[in-house]
């Protein structure tokens, strides 16, 4: 029995849910439940951070519409708040991806005892044309993909390791190679695909393309080309202190750092 199971049955228990539902929340049997859940008084007022992101979450959830995720993560946000880390200038929130599904669960038991739907709705996803939405998307992606391997194929045609060549171990040098190609292409077309800065990526590759064409005087001295992603300069591991804002609104702040909204003029977009 986890310890994540062992909390949701009490919270469910000071919430003031049944033995029976308890039970078919969290899969324990009922004497587990009651052993657990021994001198926990239940409460009328709902009091715990987790009751209260239910209660609510719940309210919305079988809206028509259903909930959207932005919404669901504002009401944990709100209900569990957050730190802010000097460290890597983010908030970091008092919840975990733990706490989301045990809200869902508890969501859909209640719609479900209830007679109702609770409906989870990606952020994404068009209310008025789901299907034609969702089509739209798969379809784009399908493009996209075709589009990302015929340049890999074209880049293999003309730039492959060792052409002249053929071995077994020239075969994996250029499986590897293309699977890498593939990773670089989407590292520089896709925001946020690698965790690296776009800017140290164009340094790093330019650093290296220019020590292997044999014109080091072009080199960027602070960057150090590593195999690993890691390591994106020669301040990489220096120690840095990002003030917490002071803006009125704790979840917009929270989003702000997270990088969901951009600041314009002064603005959040």
């Amino acid at each position: 029995m986890s310890n994540a199971i062992e909390q949701n049955a009490v919270e469910l228990r000071q919430a003031g849910m049944s033995y029976a539902n308890i039970m078919k929340a969290t899969g324990l049997t009922e004497r587990q439940v009651k052993a657990l859940t021994k001198g926990v008084a239940k409460v009328k007022q709902i009091v715990t951070p987790f009751a209260k992101a239910v209660e609510r979450v719940f309210t919305l959830a079988v809206r028509r519409c259903g909930i959207r995720d932005y919404e669901l993560r504002d009401i944990l946000h709100r209900e569990y708040g957050s730190t802010w880390d000097t460290t890597t200038g983010r908030y970091v929130s008092g919840y975990d991806n733990n706490v989301i599904k045990r809200v869902r669960e508890n969501v859909r038991l209640r719609a479900a005892q209830q007679g109702s739907n609770a409906l989870f709705v990606m952020d994404w996803v068009d209310e008025e044309a789901p299907t034609a939405g969702r089509e739209f998307l798969e379809a784009a992606a399908g493009d996209l993909m075709s589009r990302i391997e015929s340049y890999v194929n074209e880049y293999m045609e003309r730039h492959a390791t060792r052409w002249r060549e053929d071995s077994e171990e020239v075969d994996h040098a250029q499986r590897k190679q293309l699977y890498a190609a593939k990773r670089q292409l989407l590292k520089l077309a896709v925001q946020g695909y690698s965790k690296e800065p776009l800017d140290k990526l164009l340094e790093r590759s330019v650093a290296l393309t220019d020590a292997l064409e044999g014109t080091p005087d072009t080199l960027i001295p602070q960057v150090r080309s590593k195999e690993s992603d890691g390591d994106y300069g020669a301040d990489a591991d220096a120690p840095k202190h990002y003030p917490e804002p002071s803006r009125t609104d704790p979840f917009l702040d929270f989003v702000a750092s997270q990088g969901w909204l951009k600041e314009v003029g002064g603005r959040l977009t």
